[in-house]
């Protein structure tokens, strides 16, 4: 998958494509039909496949007094779309002058100009363009016009409630994460920057890795204890993500720390990035009232988390 950024005098360089075009936010369950379509159209048209997402999130510029929480950053967005086999995933910097632009002249100058598309896949209840003007009736019309087809794709739903991200962020604020997990269709990924630790966790008997708390709009869980991956160098491992400013020692900036179950001496050097997948809840987070009492409590936590994945494993064959 090829990474392009899209200024206003560039295109891609191809002669045709499929494209589908949003913000992606969480890659979810929803984003997942509209990818998968466009895949498989630029396949069978023998056309490229090109995914276009905004940066930032639309919201941040058309309401540019309040903070859009985000469910993934680009980078994340990236690591999410990879795996579908997208040839280009493109990003479109989202200013208030492309806010203002006609839905008409964005798709002259974008869809048709830049991307070269032949086919629109597009959410069902998706809008762009000045106004909300593209929307359902200006897709109707366009159907076939200008050498593009635009094809609308129902909305998921899940026990009828349809699939958003907007549904997706108030889970995981509120600490609902399996739920945020069923819709999303994968883990909740958070890339991190590794930094050095205090060593308290190796003192206790379960080592660490130590990562940065997120930019203030990314969308963080409550602070506890969480069933979780890490990953980095193209590998996962298992393990037990704590979140929090460790209120039993007091005094820490809020972070997150990582216990590898089955650690191998490989880990990303500090400053480097690693992603935080986050499976499910286990307990929110306490002081204790001595090193004694914490330590039993981190070895349940382990146990229930290792239940956690030998129950998933089951559900999975």
């Amino acid at each position: 998958m090829q990474i392009v950024t899209l200024s206003e005098t560039d295109s891609l360089p191809i002669a045709a494509s499929v494209v589908s075009v949003g913000n992606f936010d969480g890659v979810h369950r929803g984003h997942d039909l509209l990818i998968k379509e466009v895949v498989t159209r630029a396949h069978r048209e023998h056309c490229s496949s090109v995914i276009v997402t905004f940066e930032p999130h639309t919201r941040n510029v058309l309401f540019p007094n309040a903070i859009q929480p985000i469910l993934s950053t680009f980078e994340e967005k990236a690591v999410l779309i990879e795996p579908y086999g997208v040839d280009y995933l493109v990003r479109v910097p989202f200013t208030a002058a492309v806010a203002a632009m006609p839905a008409g002249e964005f798709v002259d100058n974008y869809i048709i100009g830049k991307c070269k598309a032949r086919h629109w896949i597009m959410g069902e209840g998706h809008t762009f363009g000045k106004n909300h003007g593209g929307n359902k009736n200006f897709s109707h019309k366009s159907k076939g016009k200008n050498d593009i087809y635009i094809v609308a794709v129902p909305s998921l739903a899940l026990n009828d409630r349809v699939i958003s991200s907007t549904e997706i962020r108030a889970n995981i604020v509120e600490g609902r994460i399996d739920e945020a997990v069923t819709m999303l269709g994968h883990p909740y990924l958070m890339v991190s920057r590794r930094i050095a630790g205090v060593k308290k966790g190796s003192q206790l008997g379960y080592p660490t890795l130590n990562f940065i708390n997120l930019t203030s709009n990314k969308v963080l869980p409550p602070p506890g204890i969480y069933a979780a991956e890490v990953a980095f160098n193209g590998r996962r491992w298992k393990g037990a993500l704590y979140f929090g400013d460790c209120p039993t020692f007091e005094n820490r900036d809020r972070h997150f720390e990582f216990h590898i179950f089955d650690y191998n001496g490989e880990e990303p050097e500090e400053g480097a990035s690693a992603g935080l997948w986050l499976h499910s809840w286990i307990r929110e987070d306490r002081a204790f009232k001595d090193t004694t009492t914490l330590t039993a409590s981190i070895k349940r936590d382990i146990e229930n988390i290792k239940k956690f994945f030998s129950r998933e494993k089951e559900q999975c064959r």
